[in-house]
């Protein structure tokens, strides 16, 4: 009989040195003696296949809808799909049987299905990809409906985003959603174009109409697109307009558009919708015969604040002697000296918290809410639900007022829309960890979490998953600090210990930069000009993240007896 000693395993550090007894056997390199696990799964699938074409050991045959058949292996085909583990272990008269038939897909898409469970390798194409993802969403088979996704999402385009965004519904693929739904917000000034536009149904046009992020240069395309969607089904679809035309912002559209087109079309007059036009006509916004109107169709579009516009530094100050509000922009005197303008002298409103969006200021305390629009110099009083907002950070994200966190710490994430007329706090996805004043920003399509009181946890927020995940932690805690979005990073800076941190969100990597002088606390940080501007009562910083250096400002302070100060950069 021959008895087999295991191998003594010795590492050095640099080498392994296998020994049987006190004999050295031989000699390797740990580093690279690693075994190649893709060459091991290439050569694998390739074996696999091997032997279901040469049909070694098939126990079971699948019967396809031309009536043509593929031999298999059951162990294979329930590792690749729970459909048929559930199958094959249920006890039903399936799992018995040697011949199943299929027929849930044409038998062209069966057998690419197959191929794919036997080699890994399937070919997606225009042509067959809705297909392969019905089949995939028929066996359970997760992995490949997320690449068809990714597939999918990397060929939206004129042709097809619509077509996509309601293909994406039917099977819940909800980045694919998001993704053709962006594209067509971005590209809605073109919406003849856009193929299919008037197979929306009255839900989507709805809710096209309704989103800030629609790209329009002012609302006259967006009422020839709604009226270009009408009469593509009149019969129909004349019946609807009513219930569409008060989500179009009739006092955004030009005085030629209203006065020629709007007030003498047919379709405005018969379905009494006149007054929406009327409305607008003697508004503010163009002859201004009437009181001020203040609704949701007085709100603009993010685009009509981006178009042509350029950036301004508006300067928001709470002086102490008579708690009185003021907001200030910057304007310049020759090329580089810069003074401050008064627009708002006189701000009748008091505030705890100060939210910032693309378009304006909210400022909000336990009863109120006030919406400040600078360039319009402008503030509005809009319905508010007070809420217990202690230990909470609010955040303007995608049309609605965000409340993460709270004290003591919380997974809380509530939200609230202000342009419903009777708006109420709602429940979001909680948070993975509680927090206390989390520092919130939102980068591209995602919402970050940066720590709280005592933590340095950064969480990841996807709207489309509607789900949170963990990513690297901060380098260090601290707290009361404010992130700003710039460029393909985001920067956490001020708070207690004055830090400065880049986090790049692509590769989870986060990195320690030169910190500024003084210490700046929530809501002290804004993006001007391609550089980081954070100020208080007392000093002004601007960061360089070219050249990762703080510069003085202490030149943009407004003087005179300041309680609070918020600098605001807005398009």
């Amino acid at each position: 009989m021959i008895f087999l000693q295991r191998p003594i395993i010795e590492n050095d550090g640099s080498r392994t040195v296998e020994t049987l007894g006190s004999n050295p056997v031989r000699i390797t390199n740990a580093l690279s003696d690693k075994l190649n696990l893709e060459s091991h799964l290439k050569a694998f699938m390739a074996s696999l296949h091997k032997l279901q074409e040469n049909e070694v050991m098939t126990d079971v045959t699948l019967i396809l809808p031309d009536q043509s058949a593929i031999q298999c292996h059951k162990v294979v085909l329930m590792a690749a799909s729970p459909f048929f583990e559930t199958m094959f272990q249920s006890g039903l008269k399936e799992a018995a049987e040697k011949d199943i038939k299929l027929d849930f897909a044409d038998s062209g898409t069966i057998r690419s299905l197959m191929k794919f469970f036997y080699t890994g390798d399937i070919k997606l194409t225009a042509e067959n990809i809705k297909a392969i993802v019905a089949g995939s969403e028929f066996l359970y088979c997760q992995h490949l409906k997320a690449h068809c996704e990714e597939f999918l999402m990397g060929n939206v385009g004129f042709s097809n985003c619509i077509d996509y965004y309601q293909f994406g519904k039917v099977f819940n693929l909800k980045v694919l959603i998001k993704t053709a739904f962006d594209f067509f917000l971005s590209k809605f000034r073109e919406f003849r174009e856009i193929s299919n536009f008037d197979k929306l149904t009255e839900d989507e046009l709805v809710e096209v109409v309704s989103c800030d992020r629609l790209n329009a240069e002012n609302e006259d395309v967006v009422f020839e697109a709604v009226v270009h969607w009408v009469n593509a089904d009149p019969d129909v679809r004349e019946e609807v307009f009513p219930r569409i035309a008060p989500l179009i912002r009739f006092p955004f559209c030009t005085q030629t558009m209203l006065s020629d087109k709007i007030c003498c079309s047919s379709l405005v007059l018969k379905s009494e919708c006149i007054q929406l036009a009327l409305e607008a006509v003697w508004s503010q916004f163009h002859l201004n015969c009437r009181p001020p109107i203040d609704n949701a169709r007085c709100i603009p579009r993010q685009s009509f604040h981006l178009r042509g516009s350029t950036p301004s530094l508006f300067l928001f100050v709470q002086s102490k002697s008579r708690n009185n509000v003021s907001l200030n922009v910057a304007s310049f005197v020759g090329e580089s000296e810069m003074k401050w303008e008064t627009l708002m002298p006189c701000i009748p409103a008091t505030f705890d918290l100060l939210v910032t969006s693309p378009f304006g200021l909210y400022l909000i305390d336990n009863n109120d809410c006030y919406f400040v629009e600078p360039k319009l110099k402008r503030l509005t009083t809009l319905p508010w639900k007070p809420v217990n907002l202690d230990g909470s950070t609010l955040a303007f994200i995608d049309g609605k007022i965000f409340a993460f966190g709270g004290g003591p710490p919380s997974k809380s994430v509530k939200s609230i829309n202000l342009k419903e007329s009777n708006p109420e706090w709602k429940s979001e996805q909680e948070l993975l960890h509680a927090e206390d004043h989390p520092i919130i920003v939102q980068f591209a399509n995602k919402v970050y979490a940066f720590g709280g009181w005592g933590t340095s946890v950064t969480q990841e927020f996807d709207p489309a998953l509607n789900e949170w995940r963990m990513r690297s932690q901060m380098p260090r805690f601290f707290y009361c600090g404010s992130a700003v979005a710039l460029g393909d990073k985001i920067y956490v800076v001020g708070g207690n210990r004055r830090v400065c941190y880049s986090y790049d969100p692509e590769n989870d990597e986060w990195k320690v930069l030169s910190e500024p002088t003084h210490q700046y606390y929530t809501n002290a940080s804004t993006v001007w000009k391609g550089k980081i501007m954070l100020g208080n009562s007392e000093h002004v910083e601007e960061y360089d993240p070219v050249d990762d250096c703080w510069s003085n400002r202490n030149e943009l302070l407004p003087g005179g007896d300041i309680n609070t100060m918020y600098l605001y950069a807005s398009c």
